[in-house]
């Protein structure tokens, strides 16, 4: 049965998912490793992962060489990691400044088509004053046919 993350994880998980299928950096969370457990207190990448726990049992079982190899490999993740969210931030931050450019590019075209508007706007009254005259001034005439008729 699949599991799914709890209802206050879900808004968090998608918009994780929306930004890593944006930078092209893969969707959803890594693939699960055979033999570890969702909620395995000794996972790092496990909700349930209790550091105390897992530095104990690394401590305890583990020798010199071992423990110095791991670090190694914590600080080549911890390194990847906070490169990837600095390039996450750099990006979003990238795109942010260009939406807010393209805003105010739009504002000031907005402003510059007001005065636009209001010269159409005075024109088309214009047009309609002079209309209005023009219709005082020459009534229409009955169709041209009525008169033809009455002298037939």
């Amino acid at each position: 049965m699949p599991s799914t993350p709890p209802t206050g994880d879900r808004p968090k998980t998608r918009a994780r998912d929306l930004l890593r299928k944006h930078y092209g950096l893969g969707v959803g969370p890594p693939p699960p490793v055979v033999g570890k457990s969702v909620s395995d207190p000794m996972d790092l990448d496990s909700a349930a992962f209790d550091a105390k726990a897992y530095y104990e049992q690394l401590i305890t079982t583990s020798s010199l060489p071992t423990l110095l190899k791991r670090e190694n490999e914590l600080l080549t993740e911890i390194r990847q990691l906070d490169s990837e969210r600095q390039s996450l931030v750099y990006n979003h931050h990238h795109e942010l400044i260009a939406a807010s450019d393209t805003i105010a590019a739009m504002k000031s075209r907005a402003e510059n088509l007001d005065a636009d508007l209001d010269l159409l706007r005075a024109a088309f009254s214009e047009i309609s004053r002079l209309s209005a005259e023009v219709a005082i001034e020459y009534p229409p005439h009955q169709s041209q046919h009525s008169s033809d008729t009455n002298t037939t």
